[in-house]
């Protein structure tokens, strides 16, 4: 081991159902590992550093297209992708997941610089999706990515006064603590009650869905679980009305957007509807009457809360880039532009300057500018009872903006564990647990909601208050 570089060898890599080769050029030593081939398979590598500090991890993989490659007899045609994606945990905490493109011979891919603890330190390379030819992990010492302070600078220049406190919040608690959050589609709120309940904790920061205030929710093919939703979502308005103007939570909004036509059953997926987005960006067609139709209607929603003067975190338009909502099946260009067109039509025609506009994709391709996206989010399900700090998809997701953004994690199962997200310096602004999985308990058991609310790095509603009065 020299002082600032680990090299480990494909040989020093154990693996399930791996197979070493010297097929593919620009390997090293005397061969390389397929791997990653079966579902549950995974790799593990140990490193042993002398000192605590933070490490630049790389993978050195080959990924040839099918093309390039005869299909070797153990992996199956269908694995070949024009990505392979694999989960990195780090001492059994889950770190988040790495994309590794086509590449004819061997590359780096970088993981980023993360804080290591000294001594041995196990690496393990879990499969999601497709194989991976790996050549070797090499770590070598680095710096902390997460030092630069982010912009709090709000991107509407008429944002209310209520928009621009709640940034200052943000920056006063950046890196000290994380904002603990809850979503409840239904307009109950009872995911809220069950953690108070349970812990004696509120959540700083309530999610709500406007999916029931969309145009054509009566759609042909739905079934009961689309009707339950529906039914049990009519009231979010109200209830999220009552949070903003009764007590010091933080409101968040996002918007299952049902198809404004041609939709079936729940039409905000793609495969329920042949509604065209491109078709709909053009004026004055068919598509684009009904779209804005759609997006002024929500409009006047949102302005009851303007006229209240609660300043709401908008997340519109989430997960474009998993192309599985209608939003995002025509490409990263006409998500821009629709992106775009919203936040120009709600800023600068309905003067909502109550909106803290949180821009949420974990690629860099559907970015629509610094210009128009306050803070920056991620949603990301870690395995069952896996806490992990899931620094890998804080990088990723910082690292998106021209000008660093405040980063959130704006969908989680598993809530990260306080206490590593402090050691790993991983500096999520919140954390979301979605729905029910704050009381599905191979997500959250509780004893583990009592131990993270509990935990002095959250802070909760109850802590609000304090928070700005001291401003």
């Amino acid at each position: 081991m020299i002082n600032n570089l680990i090299i480990i060898d494909s040989t020093e890599i154990k693996h399930i159902n791996g197979k070493t080769n010297n097929i593919i050029k620009g390997y090293s030593g005397s061969g390389y590992l397929i791997a990653l081939i079966n579902d549950d398979d995974y790799i593990t590598a140990e490193i042993n550093l002398s000192h605590n500090g933070f490490y630049r991890l790389g993978i050195k993989y080959a990924l040839p297209s099918k093309a390039e490659l005869s299909v070797p007899e153990e992996i199956s045609e269908s694995a070949f992708q024009k990505q392979s994606v694999h989960r990195i945990f780090i001492n059994d905490e889950c770190y988040g997941s790495v994309v590794f493109d086509i590449a004819s011979e061997f590359a780096i891919k970088e993981i980023g610089s993360l804080k290591l603890k000294s001594g041995v330190n196990e690496i393990k390379i879990s499969k999601q999706i497709g194989y991976l030819n790996i050549d070797s992990i090499i770590a070598t010492e680095g710096t902390n990515c997460i030092l630069d302070n982010p912009n709090f600078v709000l991107s509407n220049k008429d944002a209310s006064k209520e928009c621009i406190e709640l940034m200052k919040i943000f920056s006063k608690i950046y890196g000290k603590g994380i904002l603990s959050g809850q979503h409840c589609n239904k307009a109950s709120g009872t995911d809220f009650e069950y953690i108070k309940r349970m812990t004696g904790k509120t959540p700083a920061i309530v999610g709500f869905d406007l999916l029931s205030y969309s145009l054509a929710t009566e759609t042909p093919d739905s079934n009961f679980e689309c009707i339950d939703e529906l039914a049990n979502n009519k009231g979010t308005i109200e209830t999220a009305l009552f949070w903003g103007k009764n007590t010091d939570a933080i409101i968040t909004l996002c918007w299952h957007w049902f198809s404004p036509m041609n939709g079936r059953g729940k039409s905000f997926y793609t495969e329920n509807t042949n509604f065209d987005l491109e078709k709909a960006l053009v004026e004055g067609t068919e598509e684009n009457i009904n779209m804005i139709r759609d997006l002024d209607t929500i409009a006047e929603q949102l302005k009851i809360f303007k006229n209240n003067n609660i300043p709401i975190l908008w997340r519109p338009l989430h997960e474009a880039s998993g192309g599985w909502f209608w939003w995002g099946d025509k490409g990263p260009q006409a998500y821009i532009k629709l992106y775009r067109l919203m936040y120009d039509r709600y800023v600068s025609y309905h003067e909502l300057n109550n909106l803290i506009w949180v821009w949420n994709s974990p690629n860099v391709e559907w970015y629509p500018g610094d210009d128009v996206v306050d803070i920056n989010s991620n949603d990301y399900y870690a395995p069952l009872e896996n806490h992990g700090p899931l620094t890998i998809e804080f990088l990723n997701t910082e690292a998106i903006p021209n000008s660093v953004k405040p980063v959130a994690l704006s969908e989680n199962g598993p809530i990260p564990d306080p206490k590593i997200l402090k050691e790993t310096e991983t500096h999520w602004l919140w954390f979301m647990t979605w729905n029910n999985f704050v009381k599905e308990l191979e997500w959250n058991t509780k004893e583990e909601l009592m131990k993270f609310y509990n935990d002095e790095y959250v802070i909760n509603l109850e802590d609000l208050a304090k928070l700005k009065s001291s401003l």
